[in-house]
């Protein structure tokens, strides 16, 4: 089983899955207008941004579920 990647709890905040959002939209926008261009090299550099914020959006959602999964997750009581 693989270990699980450490993340700042400030990974999940909601302001970086909307940046991520933005700058996902941006950049598929842009490989859409590069390729219209015939600009090749920047289409291929656009969609490889495209991939990284893909990855720290679908990423920071998955850690929000965990911080949300963990937090309402009733405390075991002690003696």
């Amino acid at each position: 089983m693989a270990a699980t990647p450490f993340r700042p709890p400030w990974f999940g905040n909601r302001g970086v899955q909307v940046l991520a959002a933005g700058a996902l939209a941006y950049s598929l926008v842009q490989v859409v207008v590069q390729l219209v261009d015939a600009a090749w090299g920047e289409a291929f550099l656009y969609a490889a941004w495209s991939v990284l914020f893909g990855y720290v959006l679908v990423e920071s959602l998955r850690f929000r579920r965990e911080q949300d999964a963990a937090r309402d997750e009733p405390a075991d009581q002690g003696d």
